[in-house]
């Protein structure tokens, strides 16, 4: 694989990882009480940044860059286990997370070896214009637009403070809209892109 390949992928993870990091700090950093209506934003924001189905789309985008299953399989893991290492190394240098982070946090590092794999595949094969390609280019927007439901953010217990409850319908909503958009984007596109290719597999 041509190693340029690797750098747009890294350097999408270590972005993800950063800003990530940064919609957490800018939450945890608000005091109790002290600006309701930034601190909902900032939460809402943080919300849709750290929702599995932008975390899953690093690794289906890393598979599109690879342009071939079997590289973006091995792109899809290294970008999804680099991007969870920048983002909770520069979370304990910066103090944003405690020591324990690592061993809390230790199912999504395994989480990631695991579906990182196939959801980078899903990217290569994605390129395709062949039967594949249009439900592997289907998959980041529809997640986008399940995972609210899927993850109850309309259904936020009333006990929990505003904005919290805000932010959960808030944060669904953008989801939901860019799954609707991008839905519409790839089955458009679709419509208009008679040429058909098949991914290379090696």
């Amino acid at each position: 694989m041509a190693g340029a390949r690797w750098w747009p992928a890294l350097s999408a993870a270590v972005v993800l990882a950063l800003v990530s990091l940064a919609s957490i700090a800018a939450v945890t950093s608000r005091l109790p009480g002290e600006g309701i209506g930034l601190l909902t934003a900032f939460r809402s924001v943080s919300e849709v940044l750290n929702a599995g189905v932008v975390w899953a789309g690093l690794a289906v985008l890393s598979g599109w860059l690879a342009r071939r299953p079997l590289h973006g399989s091995l792109m899809g893991v290294v970008a999804s286990l680099t991007a969870l290492v920048v983002h909770y190394g520069a979370g304990r240098l910066l103090g944003v997370y405690a020591p324990a982070i690592w061993a809390e946090n230790a199912a999504w590092f395994a989480i990631a070896a695991v579906a990182g794999g196939p959801l980078g595949v899903v990217g290569a094969v994605a390129r395709s214009r062949g039967p594949l390609g249009l439900p592997a280019r289907l998959t980041v927007p529809v997640g986008a637009l399940l995972e609210p439901f899927v993850r109850g953010g309309f259904t936020v217990s009333e006990h929990l403070p505003w904005p919290d409850r805000v932010s959960g319908a808030l944060s669904g909503s953008v989801l939901v809209a860019a799954g609707v958009a991008g839905s519409v984007v790839v089955v458009v596109g679709a419509t208009r892109a008679p040429r058909r290719t098949r991914p290379r597999w090696s």
